[in-house]
């Protein structure tokens, strides 16, 4: 895709055969980033939100960051107050407000799995259950996620469906690679840190 046929373009890379490799967030919904400790992932989420922010026609967009280094309470109170928006805007959309203006929000969640491993059971369990909705509803009421995991079979297996958009880096398990490309490359064939397969619109690409 040339830079041109994109709103939001964002470069990840380049394919084998040397081109640039660009999408367009527009059409990204959620995206999940994942991979082995060391692998590139943070990178990778750091390329995606410069892009949005270095882009004129996504100026309007509202970035909320889940530090998962900070207590977990912070979590639990970022994810309550996007959830309490993403109600209002439904409760707004369902009596007639056209709501395609609002601000787009991006939540952005930098290892998922240091929230499911640390806090109390109520508060992972408020985490995953506001996770999954965000995931679920968020998209069509302007409300999208961008989640990195290093555990994908073992902690985000039930939200796969609602992340269309995947840039897996090397996995530590075959298993993780087999959930999500449908076989197991990015543990065999990803060799150096920030290579990965680009899995997007249904088709796979890897790049380099």
């Amino acid at each position: 895709m040339d830079n041109n046929d994109c709103r939001w373009p964002v470069v990840i890379g380049t394919t084998e055969s040397g081109e640039g490799r660009v999408f367009d967030y527009v059409s990204a919904s959620n995206i999940l980033v994942t991979g082995a400790p060391k692998q590139g992932k943070s990178t990778a989420i750091r390329i995606i939100v410069d892009a949005l922010k270095s882009c004129p026609e996504a100026s309007g967009i509202q970035f909320r960051v889940i530090d998962t280094s900070k207590p977990h309470w912070d979590a639990d109170e970022t994810l309550g107050e996007l959830c309490r928006e993403l109600e209002r805007r439904e409760t707004l959309q369902n009596v007639g407000v056209d709501i395609s203006g609002f601000p787009m929000i991006v939540t952005v969640i930098d290892e998922y799995s240091d929230l499911m491993e640390f806090g109390s059971r109520d508060s992972r369990r408020f985490v995953k259950d506001s996770v999954l909705r965000i995931a679920k509803e968020g998209p069509g009421l302007g409300i999208r996620l961008i989640l990195s995991s290093r555990h994908p079979a073992k902690e985000v297996k039930a939200l796969l469906d609602y992340f269309p958009t995947r840039l897996v880096l090397r996995v530590s398990d075959p298993k993780d690679s087999k959930l999500l490309l449908k076989s197991e490359a990015a543990f065999w064939e990803l060799n150096v840190s920030g290579e990965m397969f680009f899995f997007h619109e249904g088709k796979t690409e890897r790049i380099i």
